[in-house]
């Protein structure tokens, strides 16, 4: 409790981002629950334990602190809206957010670097080392951790698991398109076979209509989605090619 004011920090209004998650099942399509919390504290756990199980379930390692460490900072993108994406092969955690995004990217893995203000702190540690964690803890897999910020628009953060190659080898193709996590996601979603228009991403994604009508429009120039004589979008040969070699690196 707040000595004084007599309430707790939740009651100042940090609430937990409402989060979709996208899980592959058996079946090849994507189970999707939301995560809604109604503490900070609670919704970390939750989210955490979430992931954790499912690639428990899944035979991957599970990099907890990477992934503890990458859910608090999530405080600092507050308010805003989350998605996170199991890619089908088990290889990848795709996690993005609708915040101002990251300052100084630049700063963001630096030991002692911190925006976290006294409100922050009384929810995670916000002494400057979470991100640097994150990243020793996923190469310590055998895997990497990258993020990219976009300012005033959200923030997206990969983790590529044990057995993939350092993203910094990202074949030509896939970095020529320079596609944002986003829309990385939103061709993962198609992946399953279902079409996907414009409220349906956006529910999908917590992401607004007119965002999810541009980003698929965008896929469709790159020839990476298709709109069939019906008007429904799918994801082309030439879309599944993409995320084939995505996966693979």
């Amino acid at each position: 409790m707040d000595g004084d004011t007599g309430r707790s920090p939740h009651d100042r209004g940090v609430f937990p981002p409402h989060t979709r998650v996208a899980i592959p099942d058996e079946e090849g399509s994507y189970q999707i629950i939301d995560v809604e919390e109604g503490a900070f504290s609670d919704y970390t756990d939750r989210l955490a334990g979430l992931l954790s199980e499912a690639l428990r379930d899944r035979g991957a390692q599970v990099p907890a602190v990477a992934l503890r460490e990458v859910i608090d900072n999530l405080i600092h993108a507050l308010p805003c809206s989350v998605s996170v994406v199991l890619d089908p092969q088990i290889n990848n955690v795709f996690l993005s957010d609708t915040g101002p995004g990251i300052p100084r990217l630049d700063l963001a893995f630096e030991l002692g670097y911190s925006t976290a203000n006294e409100l922050h702190r009384s929810y995670i540690r916000g002494v400057g080392i979470g991100l640097h964690l994150a990243r020793e803890d996923m190469r310590s897999l055998g895997g990497e951790l990258r993020i990219e910020s976009d300012p005033g628009a959200g923030t997206y953060v990969h983790l590529a698991l044990a057995g993939m190659a350092p993203l910094s080898s990202w074949d030509e193709g896939a970095e020529a398109l320079r596609l944002t996590q986003r829309q990385n996601n939103i061709l993962f979603l198609l992946s399953e076979g279902e079409s996907l228009g414009p409220s349906k991403v956006s529910s999908e994604l917590n992401i607004g209509v007119s965002t999810a009508h541009r980003d698929l429009v965008k896929l469709q120039e790159l020839g990476l989605i298709y709109i069939n004589p019906t008007g429904k979008r799918f994801l082309s040969e030439v879309g599944r090619s993409y995320l084939q070699s995505l996966l693979s690196l």
